[in-house]
This record gives structure tokens, sequence and C-alpha cells, in this order.
């Protein structure tokens, strides 16, 4: 009996080993900027896409409560979003040095736009 709980348990921690191996590697996305050209250029653009995106959450969280200007806070955070997405745009295509097909890139070419017009929206009280 003991035996098994010990081989359970240790299983256990072999999953957990995993899923927080998984979320690092996530986090700093290492596989994508692997084969690239522009690694030094596509680290700072991870870190400011991921930075960009954080303050774009706070900002649509505190937005949420009744604040004065949540408008402006919407704005910022669309615009944050937009930027994060040129940024993926980057990333995917390598700087622009590779080609990418479009049925990839579909959501980063509409989104980023759509969220420039949202921020733009926002901004201006509509």
């Amino acid at each position: 009996m003991s035996n098994l709980l010990t081989e359970e348990v240790v299983e256990i921690i072999h999953g957990a080993e995993d899923v927080l191996h998984d979320v690092l590697e996530g986090l700093s996305e290492e596989e994508i900027i692997a084969h690239n050209k522009h690694k030094r250029v596509e680290h700072i653009l991870l870190l400011t896409r991921n930075i960009a995106v954080a303050i774009a959450m706070v900002f649509f969280t505190v937005s949420l409560f009744s604040v004065p200007c949540t408008h402006y806070l919407k704005a910022v955070a669309y615009f944050l979003g937009a930027i994060a997405y040129f940024q993926e745009i980057m990333l995917l295509t390598d700087c622009f040095s590779k080609q990418v097909p479009h049925q990839e890139m579909f959501m980063a070419y509409c989104f980023g736009p759509m969220y420039v017009l949202l921020g733009l929206s926002y901004l201006f009280g509509h």
C-alpha cells in the first residue's frame, strides 16, 4: 500500500513538473524564435508584447469598475492590443523576412486594425 502511494505521489510530481515546464515555455516562447534570424530583436518583441498585453488586461479590468474616464482606459488598452498584434505579426514572419500563409495570419491581420478602430472609438467617446 505504501509503495503504491509513493508511486502515485511520484507520478503527480512528474506531472506537475511537466505542466510547469509547459507554462514556462509558453511564457518565454523559445520555440517560436529558436529558428529565426533576428533572435535578439525577437526577444525584445516578446518582452514588450507580453508587457503590453499585461497592461491592457489591467486597464480593461480597471475599466469594469465605475472609475472616471473608463473610455480612455479602454482606448489605451485597445491601442496596446493593436501593438501586441503587430508584434505578433513581426514574430511570426521573422521581422517580415519570411512569407507566412495568409490563412495563418488572418486573425492578426484583422484584429490589429480592428483594435486601432476600437481604440479610436473609445478615445472619441463613441
